[in-house]
């Protein structure tokens, strides 16, 4: 049940807060008692402070933010809503970053000549090819992961930002920096 639950968090914290009536301000922060309420009231869930704060820690991905006082939730990143504006660190990337894609995907990039950012604020990246290929096996399809020249993309001018969990964000990588794909092995 925690799983799905925290699936209808991120739904509800990152595209749809209207959907369990809660106030989102421009950061994507909301109350938590607010949130607690009514996802009680208007969803099959049932959420209480213990179960919302196991969500946050036992998150692999690091998706979700509590305030230093628990009083307030958000999302870190991947938010569909047009006027939320992430809170992200920019600076330097790493050299290199990686993107979990399928090979279905990959071949719309190569079409359209780079990663786009799609219906969300940025492209997510990875420091970590690990946490790229945890994304790219999301889709259940066949996943590839690709390696972004990071570092020339920023000396050619690329705004990166990380967010709390550190996912680099950019708001898009032309194909040609694209380094490599990396396809799992077969067996």
């Amino acid at each position: 049940m925690s799983d799905k639950l925290s699936k209808y968090l991120c739904y509800l914290l990152r595209h749809h807060p209207e959907k369990a009536r809660l106030d989102i301000d421009l950061h994507g922060w909301v109350d938590v008692n607010q949130l607690i309420e009514n996802v009680n009231q208007y969803s099959a869930y049932s959420l209480d402070m213990d179960t919302l704060k196991n969500i946050v820690a036992e998150d692999a991905k690091g998706r979700y933010r509590l305030s230093d006082d628990h009083r307030r939730i958000k999302c870190c990143q991947g938010h569909t809503i047009p006027w939320i504006e992430p809170e992200l660190t920019y600076g330097t990337p790493p050299k290199y970053l990686y993107h979990g894609t399928t090979t279905a995907a990959a071949k719309k990039i190569d079409a359209s000549g780079a990663i786009l950012k799609m219906k969300r604020h940025h492209v997510h990246t990875q420091p970590v090819e690990a946490m790229a290929w945890q994304s790219a096996r999301r889709w259940h399809l066949t996943p590839v992961v690709l390696k972004i020249d990071a570092e020339a993309m920023a000396a050619d001018g690329y705004l990166f930002g990380r967010s709390d969990n550190d996912v680099w964000c950019v708001e898009c990588v032309p194909t040609k920096y694209i380094c490599d794909r990396l396809y799992e092995p077969t067996i």
